[in-house]
């Protein structure tokens, strides 16, 4: 007597997966397809763990406050100082001069501070107690020379006013230089020859820019370790994450390479007084230029990726139900 059970029905005439079969591959599939949440981390993909603008008022603070040591300072004091005063020229650089550091420096003692605490905190990946990372040492050289100018320039009874006008545009070489370099050696495929901040020797060398990013968000942003290790992680696993770095990195070196040159012969061809403006002016135009450019890059960048990456999940997590789903012939 044939059965008239629907369910019985429904499955003749096709060979019965065994119990949950169809269920644990649909666990497995949602699972690995992410939600529109941008704050859930994407299979595979190492989340970062830190907003800028979770920590917007000490980035306004500080950096208004570098930008005004570093640019603004030196412009609003000299032309007035200049021009409306009677004040002996070595004195008026005196002025200018003692504000160099006041802000900068004390931002680097804090992250000296931090990387040579006992705990290992800030330090970077593997990184011994007394040994600074990559951006504490660039910072170290470059301040250094900039202070040597502006003192050494600032000692016969009429101060050089030109190479009182260079620390900034040097600084800019220095940091083009290395973005530069490190660039074109990631693009060859080569490898570190010392420690790099978390990139041990013998690893493919990354743009500079990486590094920077690193240093600067796990120690003076409070990050940490964690966030060393996700970063490096992202490099490594996202290639549009990688375009981006890459990217950013020639963006930043050209530019600097340009404008710390250009300002440079600026300095040295047109008369002292305009050309001390235009070495501590030109930077900060581009600075501010550069950084608006930039975070547009990085926030269209970061979104493709992020949609690129989920939609890589959902094609393999089909072709992964495909051939689960695959009935026996």
């Amino acid at each position: 007597m044939a059965s008239t059970d629907p369910e019985i029905a429904a499955t003749a005439g096709r060979t019965l997966e065994p119990p949950g079969v169809f269920e644990s591959t649909t666990s497995s599939v949602s699972s690995a397809i992410p939600n529109k949440n941008p704050n859930e981390e994407l299979p595979g993909l190492p989340r970062l763990n830190y907003n800028l603008w979770d920590h917007k008022l000490k980035l306004f603070l500080v950096g208004g406050l570098l930008l005004l040591e570093g640019s603004i300072l030196p412009i609003i004091l000299f032309y007035p100082l200049w021009f409306a005063t009677d004040l002996r020229h070595g004195i008026l650089f005196a002025i200018i001069t003692s504000f160099f550091g006041l802000v900068s420096g004390l931002e680097f003692a804090h992250r000296s501070w931090r990387l040579i605490l006992k705990a290992d905190t800030y330090r970077p990946l593997d990184g011994k107690r007394w040994r600074f990372d990559f951006t504490h040492i660039t910072l170290s050289i470059g301040y250094t020379v900039m202070t040597g100018i502006l003192i050494g320039a600032s000692i016969p009874h009429e101060p050089l006013v030109r190479p009182l006008a260079m620390p900034l545009p040097l600084f800019f070489i220095e940091v083009g230089a290395l973005a530069l370099a490190t660039g074109l050696m990631a693009a060859l495929g080569m490898n570190t020859t010392c420690k790099v901040s978390s990139v041990p020797k013998g690893e493919p060398i990354p743009p500079v820019l990486l590094t920077f990013i690193e240093d600067v968000v796990a120690v003076d942003g409070g990050a940490g370790q964690s966030y060393r290790r996700r970063v490096l992680e992202r490099y490594k696993v996202s290639r549009k994450f990688r375009a981006l770095i890459k990217g950013l990195n020639w963006f930043w070196g050209v530019g600097c390479i340009l404008v710390g040159a250009g300002s440079l012969a600026v300095v040295w061809t047109v008369p002292q007084v305009i050309g001390y403006g235009i070495g501590w002016g030109a930077p900060l135009a581009f600075t501010v230029t550069w950084t608006f450019i930039t975070i547009f890059w990085v926030r269209r960048s970061l979104r493709v990726e992020k949609k690129r990456w989920m939609a890589d999940l959902r094609r393999r997590s089909g072709q992964h139900v495909e051939k689960t789903t695959e009935i026996p012939k």
